[in-house]
C-alpha cells in the first residue's frame, strides 16, 4: 500500500508542521520485543493473523508473502518465486477457516494461497477405528476399512448413501479396488471381493496366515506373513456349494475326469454329484453301517458303498440295490473298480485285499465271487490303489508299510516301502503313476514309485486326512482335521490357498483340468471352489506389505530383511534390491513410476531412481516410518510416524546437487490416536485413517498460488468472506471487485471510487472490510472518503464523507455594519424603534457540524465485532471513530503530544501517516501504529469511549506499515520499513504496551 500512495497538498502542509516542532518532547519507552520475524529483505507492508491466532503472514516488498509461527517466530513457508507476486507485495489477508491467504500486489494480480494447517478438510466417521482409505478414480468416492469387520463406502465422497460391506469377522486390514469391485483383506484371514451395491461375490482364505499386504493390477497381488506373494485371478470366480447335508460328509470319491462326484453322509446316504453344477445328481439308501468308503464304476452305471461293518452295497444308477455282502471281518477300509477288467478290489480292517468278480452274486460261492485274496498287511489296511501302467496294487497299513502286488504273484509283494515312522493314512498316485503320495500322520511324504525312493516332505500343522494331487503333480490338496484343505505347492511346501470348513475335511479333489477344486467336510458341505491364485512367488521370511508400479509392470515387497525387493509383475522374477537402515517398514511407488520412497526401523526415508536403483538422497523421519505415500504431482511425500502425517519435500534434478530443501518437513498433521494408510486424491488431498474412528481429509499447501485474480492496475487490499469462496478486492483503479474463487472470475464490480467529474478520476481503494453478515462491504480510498457498498446489488449503502476544504477566517468590517440607510421621510418614530428592535434580534441556533471526516487518504479500517462502528486510519495522521448507521464520525482521538493543524478541530492522534488501526479483542481499546519523524515509528493505544490515550511513544521499528494483535490481546505484530541505518526491515511481535504478559 505504502508504495501507492501519495502525499496530497494538505498532508505535504501537515508533514512540515510536525517536522518543525508541532511534536511535543516525550519518553520513548521500549517495548518488549518477543520474537523477531526474519527472512525479509524489504519493506514489510502488511500483517495478517490466523483466526486461530497461531499462524501470522506478512506480505513485503521483497515479492514475497511468508508464513510464520506466532509462538516461535519459526518461518514455515514462503509464497514466491516465479510462480508468484512479481512487484511489491501490498496487502494479505486470510479466509476464515485459516487455510488460505489472498495476496494483492504491484503486478495487478491478487494471488489466493493454500496455507499449511493442520486441521482436515473434511472428516467421515466409522462404526469401528479406521484402518485403511481408499480414494476412487473418480476422485469423489472412497472406502474405509475398519477394525470391527465393517468396510463403509462413501459415494461421491458423501456420508450421506454410505453402504457397508459385511463379512469379515475380524478387522479389516486391507483395502483395494478395480473396476467397480472394491477387494479387502482381514485378520480373519481372508480376502473378499465385493460388487458396487455391497453384496459379496467371492471369499477365499489363507487358512492360518495373516494377509500383510493387498495391491491390484491385471491381477490381485497379496503379500503375507508366510513370505509368499500371491496373484489372485482377476475377475473372481464365485464359490459354489452343494445344498446342505443332513449330516456330515464320511466318504469322498471323484472320477478320474474329475466331473463325478460320489460322498456318503453319517446318516447312511450316499450322494450323487458334478462338479458342472452343484445340484445332487441321485441319491443311495439303504446301506447296512456307517459308510467308510464310496466308489463308482468306469461306466457310470454302479455305485458302491464299503462300510465299518464290513458289508458291502452296490447300487444301480437309479438307486436301486444291485447286491449286498459281507466282505471283511473289521470294516471295509478301500474300494476300487479295476479300470479294465470287471473287477472290484475292497480293503479291510482284517489285513486283506479282495478282488471281486462283476457282476456280484450273494448266492455264489466265496471260490468263485472271490478272484483274488491278498494278506497284505499286518493289521488294518490303509489304502489301496492300481498303478496305472503297470497294473500292480499298491497298498498302505497300519503296520507302517507300502506295498507293491503283482497280482499275477500275489503271494509276496514286489516291492515295499518302510518302516515308516507310523501307519500310511492315505495314498494317492499321479496320473502317470510316476508320483506316489501317502500321509503319515501330519506329514504328507512323496516317493518316486519307480524305486520307492523318498522325494519329499510336506509337513502340516494338523492331521491329514485327505490327498488329492494335481494332473502335472506340481500341486497337492491336503484335507486337514483342523478344518482346513490346503493347495500346496510340490516342490517347495509353500500354501497356494487355502480353503476353510467349519469340520475336519475328508475328502478333496484337485480338478485335473480345471481352475478349480472340491472339498466335502463333516461340517455337511461340499464346495466346490476355484484356484484363484495364478500364481506364488516364495519370498523367504515374512513380508510385512507390498507396493506396485502406477505402471502395474514391477512390485516392491518389504520386510523381513533391511531391504526392499522389486519383482515383475508379469511374471513374478526377481529383479533388484533397494537397501533400508533397518529393518524395512514400508515403500511406496511416485506417480510416475519413476522413484521409489523405502523406510526402516532406523526411521530414514531413502528415495531411489527405479530404473538404475540409484539411491537420490535421503532424511531422517523423527521415527520408525510405517507407511509413505507420493504426492500426484508434486515432489512432496507423506510419512506416518506415530500418531502424525508429515510431509516432506523431496525435489531434486537429475545429475544436479540435492536442493538445500530436500528433506525439508513442509507440513504436519497430528492425530489424536493411531494413524494410518496415508493416500492421495487425483487432486491432491490426502485421506488419513485414525484409530478414533474418523477419516480425515487434508490438504496439502501449494508451492504456487490456488488463483490468480487479474487486475488492470495495483491490488492495494483484498479479503475473503466467512466461506472462502469471495474476495474483495480493492485496485489502484477505484474499482470494488468481488471474485467468485472456484471459478476464478469477478462476479461483481463496482466503480466505488471512480469519478467523472469536475474531471476524470480513479482514487485507489486502500482497504476492504466485510460486514459481519458479508453482505456488504468498506472501501477506504486516496479520496478520503469511506464508502459501505452492498454486495448483491453493487449500490452504495452510506458515504463516510471526507472533511471539507479549511475556509480562511473572516474577520469584521466595523465600518460596513455601521452605515445604515436613512430613514424615510415619511417613517414614523415607532416604526423606526421597531426596526430597531428587529436588528437587535439574533439569528436562529444552528446545529453544530460535528467532527469532521479526513482531510486525506484513508488507509486503514477496523470494524467492531457487531458491525456498529467503523475506526479509521489516515495520511492527515488522525483516527476517527465513525458510526456506521449515521455514518458520522462520533469520535476523534487528539494526542496530547501535539497541537492542532487547524483552528477549532483536534490535535492530530500520530505523528506521521497511519498504517495500522485495530480493535482490542475486548474492544475496549483501540492501537494505532504508523511512521514518525526520522524514520522511526509510533504505536498508541487509544481508550474507545472517551478517546484518550493511555499509551503513545515513537519506537526504533522503523516506520510501520501494518499491525495485528493475537488473539488473547497480549501481543502486538507489527509489519516494518528498515530504519534509517539499518539495512533489513522486521516483521516483529512485541507485548502488548502497559501488559506484563
Amino acid at each position: 500500500m505504502f508504495a501507492s500512495r501519495v502525499f496530497s497538498t494538505s498532508m505535504l502542509a501537515f508533514a512540515l508542521f510536525a517536522a518543525a516542532g508541532g511534536l511535543k518532547s516525550q519518553p520513548s519507552p521500549s517495548l518488549g520485543v518477543i520474537t523477531v520475524l526474519k527472512g525479509h529483505t524489504d519493506t514489510v507492508e502488511a500483517v495478517a493473523l490466523s483466526p486461530d491466532g497461531s499462524l501470522v503472514a506478512t506480505a513485503c516488498f521483497d515479492r514475497n508473502v511468508r508464513l510464520f509461527d506466532v509462538t516461535s517466530g519459526r518461518e514455515i513457508r514462503t509464497y514466491g518465486g516465479q510462480q508468484g507476486h512479481v512487484g511489491q507485495v501490498l496487502s494479505v489477508a486470510f479466509n476464515a477457516r485459516g487455510d488460505q491467504i489472498v495476496s494483492g500486489g504491484a503486478d495487478n494480480f491478487a494471488r489466493i494461497w493454500d496455507v499449511p494447517v493442520s486441521f482436515p478438510i473434511k472428516t467421515c466417521s466409522t462404526s469401528g477405528a479406521a484402518t485403511r482409505v481408499l480414494v476412487a478414480a473418480d476422485g469423489k468416492t472412497f472406502g474405509v476399512a475398519g477394525a470391527d469387520g465393517i468396510t463403509k463406502i462413501f459415494p461421491a465422497g458423501e456420508e450421506k448413501g454410505a453402504i457397508e460391506l459385511k463379512g469379515h469377522t475380524g478387522a479389516v486390514t486391507q483395502l483395494g479396488l478395480t473396476g467397480t469391485t472394491w477387494v479387502t483383506a482381514g485378520v480373519d484371514k481372508t480376502i473378499r471381493f465385493w460388487a458396487a451395491d455391497g453384496k459379496q461375490s467371492a471369499s477365499y482364505s489363507l487358512g492360518t496366515t495373516d494377509i500383510t499386504g493387498l495391491v491390484i493390477g491385471q491381477s490381485v497381488f497379496t503379500s503375507s506373513s508366510d513370505g509368499i506373494l500371491r496373484a489372485w485371478q482377476l475377475p473372481p470366480q464365485p464359490i459354489r456349494a452343494f445344498p446342505l447335508l443332513k449330516e456330515g460328509v464320511t466318504a469322498f470319491y471323484a472320477s478320474t475326469d474329475g466331473n463325478t462326484l460320489l460322498f456318503a453322509t453319517a446318516d447312511k446316504t450316499v450322494t450323487l454329484g458334478t462338479t458342472a453344477n452343484n445340484t445332487p445328481a441321485g441319491t443311495f439308501t439303504g446301506a447296512k453301517g456307517p459308510i467308510d468308503v464310496v466308489a463308482i464304476s468306469p461306466d457310470a452305471a454302479t455305485i458302491l458303498a464299503g462300510c465299518s461293518d464290513g458289508t458291502l452295497t452296490l447300487w444301480d444308477r437309479q438307486g436301486k440295490v444291485k447286491g449286498e455282502l459281507t466282505a471283511h471281518t473289521n470294516g471295509v477300509t478301500g474300494g476300487l473298480f479295476h479300470p479294465s477288467q470287471p473287477l472290484l478290489f475292497t480293503a479291510g480292517g482284517d489285513g486283506l485285499v479282495k478282488g471281486w468278480n462283476l457282476p456280484i452274486d450273494p448266492k455264489q460261492t466265496k471260490e468263485k465271487a472271490v478272484k483274488h485274496e491278498l494278506k497284505a498287511h499286518t493289521g488294518k489296511v490303509t489304502g489301496l490303489l492300481i498303478h496305472p501302467s503297470t497294473g500292480q496294487l499298491i497298498t498302505s497299513g497300519a503296520d507302517k508299510l507300502i506295498r507293491f502286488w503283482d497280482l499275477a504273484k500275489p503271494d509276496k509283494a514286489v516291492k515295499e516301502i518302510g518302516p515308516l515312522a507310523g501307519p500310511v493314512s492315505n495314498l494317492t498316485l499321479s496320473r502317470d503313476g510316476q508320483l506316489l503320495v501317502g500321509v503319515v500322520g501330519k506329514d504328507v511324504l512323496l516317493w518316486n514309485a519307480a524305486d520307492g525312493k523318498e522325494t519329499g516332505k510336506l509337513t502340516q500343522t494338523a492331521d491329514v486326512l485327505s490327498l488329492s494331487l494335481s494332473a502335472d503333480k506340481t500341486r497337492v490338496l491336503i484335507g486337514r482335521a483342523d478344518n482346513l484343505a490346503t493347495l500346496v505347492e510340490v516342490a517347495t511346501g509353500a500354501v497356494v490357498q487355502t480353503y476353510p470348513h467349519a469340520g475336519p475335511v475328508r475328502g478333496v479333489l484337485v480338478h485335473p483340468s480345471l481352475p478349480q477344486v472340491v472339498t466335502a467336510s463333516a461340517d455337511k458341505t461340499v464346495v466346490v471352489s476355484p484356484i484363484a491364485v495364478q500364481r506364488i512367488t516364495p519370498l523367504g521370511g515374512k513380508v510385512a506389505g507390498i507396493a506396485i508400479s502406477p505402471g502395474l509392470d514391477r512390485l516392491v515387497t518389504f520386510g523381513s530383511g533391511k531391504e526392499c525387493v522389486s519383482w515383475l509383475a508379469g511374471n513374478g522374477q526377481k529383479e533388484k534390491t533397494f537397501a533400508t537402515d533397518g529393518e524395512a517398514t514400508s515403500a511406496a511407488f511416485s506417480k510416475d513410476g519413476q522413484k521409489l520412497a523405502v523406510s526402516g526401523t532406523e526411521g530414514s526415508v531413502k528415495l531411489y531412481t527405479v530404473a538404475d536403483g540409484k539411491l537420490v538422497g535421503s532424511f531422517a523421519a523423527g521415527g520408525p516410518v510405517s507407511e509413505l505415500a507420493f504426492h500426484p504431482t508434486a515432489p512432496q511425500l507423506v510419512c506416518l510416524v506415530k500418531n502424525q502425517a508429515t510431509v516432506w519435500s523431496i525435489g531434486f534434478q537429475a545429475g544436479q546437487p540435492l536442493p538445500p530443501e530436500f528433506g525439508k518437513s513442509i507440513q504436519a498433521f497430528p492425530h489424536p490416536k493411531g494413524v494410518s494408510s496415508p493416500v492421495f486424491s487425483p487432486d491432491g488431498q490426502f485421506f488419513t485413517a485414525g484409530e478414533d474412528k474418523l477419516v480425515r481429509r487434508f490438504r496439502i499447501a501449494s508451492d504456487v498460488p490456488v488463483k490468480n485474480l487479474q487486475h488492470p492496475n495495483l491490488v492495494d487490499c483484498a479479503a475473503f468472506d466467512d466461506t472462502g469462496n469471495l474476495v474483495a478486492t480493492g485496485c489502484h483503479d477505484g474499482i470494488l471487485r468481488i471474485w467468485d474463487v472456484a471459478k476464478n472470475a469477478a462476479i461483481k464490480t463496482i466503480n466505488a471510487h471512480v469519478v467523472t467529474t469536475p474531471q476524470p478520476a480513479q482514487n485507489p481503494i486502500y482497504a476492504v472490510v466485510w460486514t459481519p453478515d458479508y453482505k456488504q462491504v468498506f472501501t477506504a480510498s486516496y479520496d478520503h472518503s469511506i464508502k459501505l457498498w452492498d454486495v448483491a446489488s453493487g449500490n452504495m449503502v452510506r458515504e463516510f464523507k471526507a472533511a471539507p476544504d479549511p475556509k480562511p477566517e473572516e474577520k469584521k468590517d466595523e465600518k460596513k455594519d455601521d452605515k445604515k440607510d436613512p430613514p424615510k421621510k415619511d417613517e414614523k418614530k415607532d416604526d423606526k424603534k421597531d426596526t430597531k428592535k428587529d436588528e437587535k434580534k439574533e439569528p436562529p441556533k444552528k446545529e453544530p457540524p460535528g467532527p469532521p471526516g479526513h482531510r486525506d487518504a484513508v488507509f486503514v479500517l477496523a470494524l467492531s465485532k457487531d458491525g456498529k462502528f467503523l475506526a479509521s486510519g489516515s495520511s492527515d495522521k488522525s483516527v476517527k471513530l465513525w458510526e456506521v448507521a449515521s455514518g458520522k464520525v462520533v469520535r476523534d482521538f487528539p494526542n496530547p503530544d501535539l497541537k492542532p493543524v487547524f483552528p477549532d478541530e483536534p490535535a492530530p492522534s500520530h505523528p506521521g501517516w497511519i498504517h495500522g488501526v485495530r480493535f482490542t479483542p475486548d474492544e475496549q481499546f483501540l492501537v494505532t501504529a504508523g511512521a514518525a519523524p526520522r524514520y522511526k515509528s509510533y504505536i498508541a493505544v487509544w481508550n474507545v469511549a472517551d478517546g484518550k490515550r493511555v499509551f503513545g511513544a515513537e519506537q526504533d521499528y522503523g516506520p510501520i506499515h501494518s499491525l495485528a494483535i493475537t488473539n488473547d490481546g497480549t501481543r502486538l505484530i507489527l509489519g516494518c520499513e528498515a530504519p534509517r541505518g539499518r539495512p533489513e526491515p522486521d516483521a516483529i511481535i512485541i507485548k502488548f504496551p502497559g501488559k506484563e504478559k
